[in-house]
């Protein structure tokens, strides 16, 4: 049936196969910005084998009286910092700044997770420091990350706040989402709620990968294209990321 739980997971493992063609085409092509396209292709390769697992049913579990996906959180916990450390090297921000994104953004999911599998007052109570946590991580994005960041280009910074800009509105989104589908009030049913969450990652991840590959260009003046992959680095006179 059109509407089923498996179409829609199976509809979003072929658009995730398709948004990995291009950094897969880049990496080929373009091997002095290698490391940038092996995060890209991190994005929609492991979410393609996500939806594909989740076209299967596999990995699907009952906690509380509520259907939870364990391949859906494990893509999450992989591709949310991939896409995080993709900004990061877009700003040369520091390990520092990173482990505080990537931080932010794994206790969000736990959380959110803790919230869909637990039962009572607690599960509110977890979903609310959930959303706490994205807003440590939106503050992280658009307060601590610009003022830190050593963009290499005008057209790199341009492209790292599209990026952002894009990850932010869409990430705002999923708790809007968790709270109609089953896991919260229920308005919206387990088809329904995987057809909106697909979409939301289509956009959120293959979308921000084509993007991403398509601006690559705004590196080629930079020390991306003389080996340096534009990922955090160190001062060699410090011990502290020199950016950060």
């Amino acid at each position: 049936m059109i509407s089923s739980t498996t179409t829609w997971a199976a509809l979003g493992a072929v658009g995730m196969a398709l948004g990995t063609v291009p950094p897969l085409w880049g990496l080929t092509n373009d091997p002095e910005r290698r490391n940038h396209y092996l995060v890209l292709a991190g994005v929609t390769g492991v979410a393609a084998v996500a939806y594909t697992l989740m076209a299967f049913d596999v990995g699907t579990i009952t906690a509380s009286g509520r259907v939870v996906s364990i391949p859906r959180y494990v893509d999450w916990l992989i591709t949310t910092p991939l896409i995080l450390l993709f900004l990061a090297m877009l700003g040369r921000t520091g390990w520092s700044s990173l482990v505080r994104l990537v931080a932010a953004d794994i206790a969000l999911l736990l959380l959110g997770g803790a919230a869909v599998v637990v039962s009572g007052p607690i599960r509110w109570v977890a979903f609310a420091a959930g959303v706490v946590c994205f807003g440590v991580l939106t503050y992280e994005l658009y307060v601590t990350i610009p003022r830190v960041a050593t963009f290499p280009t005008e057209r790199t910074r341009i492209l790292f706040v599209t990026l952002r800009n894009l990850t932010i509105a869409l990430w705002t989104l999923y708790p809007v989402a968790w709270l109609l589908a089953p896991s919260g009030i229920g308005l919206l049913t387990r088809d329904m709620a995987m057809l909106v969450v697909a979409y939301l990652d289509l956009i959120s991840k293959a979308a921000f990968v084509a993007l991403a590959v398509d601006g690559m260009d705004a590196l080629a003046d930079t020390g991306a294209n003389r080996g340096d992959t534009g990922a955090v680095t160190v001062d060699p006179d410090e011990s502290t990321p020199a950016a950060d």
